[in-house]
C-alpha cells in the first residue's frame, strides 16, 4: 500500500457548484486541510459538499458565511473535524457566492492495491 502526498489548487471561475477532487480508483483519500482564500473585493459565503459515490447523493459537509476580503478561512480544524475521508470515486464539491476564491486541498492518498 503505498502512500502519496499531493495538493489541489483550485480557483472557483463561476458560482456553480464545482467539482475539486476526485479520489481515485482503489484509493482512500484522507484530507488534511480544505482552506479557502477569498480572493474577491467582496465577502462570499462557500460551501463544501461530498458527492458519496456508493449512495449516489451529494451531501452538505460544511458552509462559512461572510468570508471577508484577502482572508483565508481552513474547514478542517478546531472543534470542527480534524480530516475527512473520502474513498474511491467520492467527489468533494465547493461552492461560492462569487467568483475568484481559491481553494487549497492537503491530501494524503493510499493505494490500496
Amino acid at each position: 500500500m503505498a502512500n502519496k502526498f499531493v495538493n489541489r489548487f483550485v480557483e472557483l471561475t463561476n458560482t456553480d457548484v464545482t467539482t475539486v477532487y476526485t479520489c481515485p480508483a482503489a484509493t482512500v483519500a484522507l484530507i488534511k486541510s480544505i482552506s479557502v482564500y477569498n480572493n474577491n473585493a467582496g465577502s462570499v459565503d462557500i460551501t463544501i459538499s461530498v458527492q458519496d459515490d456508493s449512495a449516489s447523493t451529494l451531501f452538505p459537509y460544511a458552509k462559512k458565511t461572510s468570508l471577508t476580503t484577502k482572508t483565508k478561512e481552513e474547514f478542517l480544524s478546531g472543534d470542527e473535524s480534524t480530516v475527512l475521508i473520502l474513498e474511491q470515486a467520492d467527489i468533494l464539491k465547493v461552492q461560492s457566492t462569487i467568483e475568484d476564491p481559491v481553494v487549497t486541498l492537503s491530501i494524503l492518498e493510499q493505494d490500496r492495491t
